[in-house]
């Protein structure tokens, strides 16, 4: 929601095969440079942020409507009379629209992120493939690294720590920019307008609500 943040890189190293006389050539891939340098991301970052402004100005028409009828309550009918009791029905009724707005939309946008981080990871996916079997890679893992910033318990050390799934490569074989040059091909020979598998625009539900104006970013690491 902004859309950036997978990362990949990869490595090959030998893993001697059980019950086989070679060995298989093994791949590591961190998610999330690849999608930050991938172009398609920042494209649909740009259609969620459009996506997000036009659902706020919604939010903030229903909630001006809310406060001009409230006022009006208040100020201008008496109580008990017809006017003042449609005028009542009214709020209440714009009051249930905008709960409802929030709700619906809420679930329609986290629904519409998943749909994002599938296809993008798909893409990822789909070049990392192509580019190992013309290396002959066997296998591809996924490594991360440790966050730059010093973790501020144990617990949170211990948790990075243990996430990391491979501890070494070699950067002679890291094949990232390969995996990107592949993806942003791709991306532009189909059309940048009208990506394959693009997904809803998202937004937070936070975003429709008072708490934020912040647009949830396309993160598979979820940061």
């Amino acid at each position: 929601m902004t859309l950036s943040s997978l990362w990949l890189a990869m490595a090959l190293v030998p893993v001697a095969q059980d019950g086989a006389s070679g060995s298989a050539r093994v791949a590591v891939v961190n998610v999330a440079v690849v999608s930050e340098k991938y172009a398609r991301t920042a494209d649909l970052e740009a259609r969620f942020e459009d996506e997000r402004r036009r659902l706020q100005q919604e939010r903030d028409t229903l909630q001006g409507k809310i406060e001009r009828t409230t006022r009006s309550l208040q100020e201008e009918l008496k109580p008990g009379t017809e006017a003042f009791e449609a005028r009542r029905k009214e709020l209440a009724m714009l009051q249930a629209e905008l709960q409802w707005f929030i709700e619906f939309e809420g679930r329609r946008v986290e629904q519409g992120l998943a749909n994002s981080l599938r296809s993008i990871f798909s893409d990822i996916q789909g070049a990392v493939r192509e580019v190992a079997e013309e290396k002959g890679i066997d296998i591809v893992l996924a490594y991360d690294r440790l966050p730059e910033e010093n973790p501020e318990t144990p617990n949170q050390a211990r948790q990075q720590i243990l996430l990391q799934k491979v501890v070494h490569w070699s950067p002679r074989v890291d094949l990232t920019a390969e995996v990107i040059q592949r993806l942003n091909a791709k991306y532009k020979a189909r059309g940048s307008a009208s990506p394959q598998g693009s997904a809803e625009p998202v937004q937070s539900q936070d975003a429709l609500g008072e708490r934020t104006e912040q647009a949830k970013p396309i993160s598979i690491d979820g940061s």
